[in-house]
């Protein structure tokens, strides 16, 4: 006996827990009940990105994340004594924040906090660890920008910005090659180990004393420095342009193209966001349909935006068959402008509002997806009702919201290329298109 599927009903709106704030000695909790979830996400965010790092020492955040690991006994020993709690060790840094922490069985959670402090707070810090890690870092970088479109992205910082944000996060080859132990140690104990940072706590807390884990956590340090907004110079050079960078012998080019954007303060973000989905946030979105469907170029597109405190940057990045690299630029250039100029459909606007509320109970369906929700609030200063503002802004999305977006936020006049792969094959055709003036370079020149 045959039954008919049930209609689908109207999705209800979304609404993100709202946090519990405490202050702790020189830092604040943050705290997230959430009955049934067993399993801890515990974060503490610090106000320590790469942005803020001192020019000479470039990449020492992200060195210091990696020897955190270490523990506080060293050799590696911090891996195998959460695994005794059943926990599992977060470290990582982002251009604004530095961000660790551990996900633990809840009745584990006290052990595994004091141990997590012990590791943040004081960590061995060997030097033959140092040394170690940094080695690794050095060659994991490089076997990184073996992939031509990893290679790509990290060409491109040097490209819109002078400062920092010109040498990529990890520092760069030579610059993270010049980092010495002690610098690493003077770096830790500036940071992580004097100030308390933000502790963020999400999962079922019954029977859970936040305060009390802020005070493992926090101990006598003291409050974090306000971070101070400077928005980033351009370096010089005429726009549009297009940077080649060369790997001979390449049959594939990883291309690149973007532009500088305000910071996350400044942006709207469902619009922002929003059109940068219409152009190459889903599948069916312009750029893929063009390049992919149409075309047959490559076997994906996309486009978003990357939004920091003091600055952003718009790109546009595919990998392509090497004699479509110049029509594959000009045909994305054209698909700006095209949006730019007629706007948006109905179909790309419910799409847009659809991908972006209906999923939201099945994307904070775990206490590791809201901490990281909660991070994000920390690292960018958000209100505690932010994911819910962001919803109800997709909500209510118009047309007219989008195309003024694409106006206000997509520009391609300023933009500069980024293509990875065989320079002899490509430079007659990339100058041809007349994007802009077209350098070449080889990984090498890049960061020396």
């Amino acid at each position: 006996m045959s039954q008919n599927r049930p209609d689908l009903g109207t999705p209800a709106s979304y609404t993100f827990p709202r946090p519990e704030r405490t202050t702790v000695g020189g830092g604040t909790v943050v705290a997230v009940h959430v009955p049934g979830q067993y399993l801890v996400s515990v974060r503490l965010v610090h106000p320590y990105g790469g942005a803020v790092e001192p020019l000479d020492a470039m990449g020492v955040g992200a060195l210091t994340s990696e020897v955190l690991e270490d523990g506080p006994d060293g050799n590696s020993s911090l891996a195998p004594a959460l695994e005794r709690h059943g926990a599992e060790w977060v470290s990582r840094i982002n251009w604004d924040g530095f961000i660790t922490g551990v996900d633990v069985p809840v009745g584990r959670l006290g052990e595994a906090v004091r141990l997590f402090a012990d590791a943040v707070r004081r960590p061995a810090l060997d030097h033959d660890d140092i040394v170690r890690r940094r080695d690794q870092l050095l060659e994991r970088f490089w076997l990184e920008a073996a992939t031509s479109s990893t290679l790509a992205m990290r060409s491109l910082g040097a490209q819109l910005f002078t400062g920092r944000y010109a040498t990529p996060l990890a520092g760069g080859p030579v610059r993270l090659a010049d980092i010495a132990p002690e610098t690493v140690a003077s770096y830790h104990a500036d940071t992580l180990a004097s100030t308390a940072g933000t502790l963020v706590v999400v999962g079922d807390l019954s029977g859970v004393d936040p305060v009390e884990l802020g005070k493992t956590v926090f101990g006598d340090t003291v409050p974090a420095p306000a971070r101070v907004i400077d928005t980033p110079a351009p370096p010089p050079g005429e726009l549009p342009r297009v940077l080649i960078v060369d790997r001979p012998g390449s049959v594939q080019s990883a291309l690149v193209i973007a532009h500088r954007a305000p910071s996350r303060s400044q942006v709207d973000l469902p619009r922002a966001e929003g059109v940068g989905e219409v152009l190459g946030g889903m599948f069916t979105s312009r750029l893929n349909m063009e390049l992919r469907e149409r075309l047959g170029y490559t076997y994906g597109a996309g486009a978003r935006f990357d939004l920091r405190r003091d600055s952003g940057v718009f790109f546009m990045s595919a990998q392509v068959e090497a004699d479509t690299t110049a029509h594959s630029i000009t045909s994305s250039l054209e698909q700006v402008a095209r949006l730019r100029e007629g706007g948006v459909t109905a179909e790309e606007l419910s799409a847009v509002r659809d991908s972006n509320t209906v999923g939201l109970p099945v994307a904070y369906s775990t206490a590791r997806s809201m901490a990281g929700a909660l991070v994000d609030m920390v690292v960018h200063d958000l209100p505690d009702d932010h994911v819910d503002t962001v919803r109800a802004g997709y909500e209510r999305l118009t047309k007219e919201d989008l195309d003024s977006a694409a106006v206000e936020y997509l520009h391609p006049e300023e933009a500069v290329v980024v293509v990875v792969g065989d320079a002899g094959r490509l430079l007659s055709p990339l100058t041809d298109t007349g994007v802009g003036p077209v350098e070449v370079r080889t990984p090498d020149e890049l960061w020396a």
